[in-house]
Parts: C-alpha cells; sequence; structure tokens
C-alpha cells in the first residue's frame, strides 16, 4: 500500500505513479495529483510518450532507408526519401488526446 505524497490519500500498487518533480526529487502520486502537477491527465501523458518513441523509430528507419537509397540509386532517389521522412514525421507526431469510452458515447 502506498501514500501520495501529495494529498497523503492511500494507493494500491497499480494507482501508485512515480513523479519527478521540479527539484528533481521522486515522489510516488496519484493520477489527480499528476494531472494538478503537469497539467495533463496521465493517459494523454502515457498516450503522447509512446507515440514519441514509435515516431524516432519510424524516423530512424527512414533516415537509414533514405541513406541507402542515396548510395545505391542516386540523388533523385535520397530527395524523395528526404521527403518521405519528412511526411513520415509530420503524419506520425500529431499527438491528439486517446478517445475514451465516454467521449465516444456522449458523441452520439
Amino acid at each position: 500500500m502506498f501514500h501520495c505524497s501529495i494529498c497523503g490519500r492511500a494507493l494500491s500498487e497499480k494507482e501508485a505513479l512515480v513523479h519527478q518533480g521540479k527539484d528533481g526529487k521522486k515522489e510516488i502520486i496519484c493520477s489527480a495529483c499528476f494531472e494538478k502537477e503537469v497539467g495533463i491527465d496521465y493517459e494523454t501523458f502515457r498516450y503522447r510518450r509512446e507515440n514519441a518513441k514509435q515516431t524516432f523509430f519510424a524516423v530512424l528507419f527512414c533516415l537509414g532507408a533514405t541513406v541507402y537509397a542515396f548510395i545505391e540509386k542516386g540523388w533523385p532517389y535520397g530527395l524523395l526519401g528526404i521527403v518521405l521522412t519528412i511526411l513520415v514525421y509530420l503524419f506520425s507526431s500529431r499527438t491528439g488526446k486517446p478517445k475514451t469510452k465516454e467521449k465516444e458515447t456522449n458523441q452520439k
């Protein structure tokens, strides 16, 4: 059983979040206090962090393919690879909030 460092609420192991404050000190906090500290809810934060990792690897792969195309096929394919890498970055780095079931039912 954990306790929130800010509000003191009792938390289960699944609810507890480790947060590093501005002073560099790590604290165990609840999701409500996380939202107050950071400004966004934890689900959105987790979604954006995972999206950033996927975008990084996609762009890294595209850059590798671009270098290969430039060396093997010439500058037109290298230029095409750069354009496609930029498009992959722009389309994969959109950071929207994940849709929840509550919002989907409200929109119907």
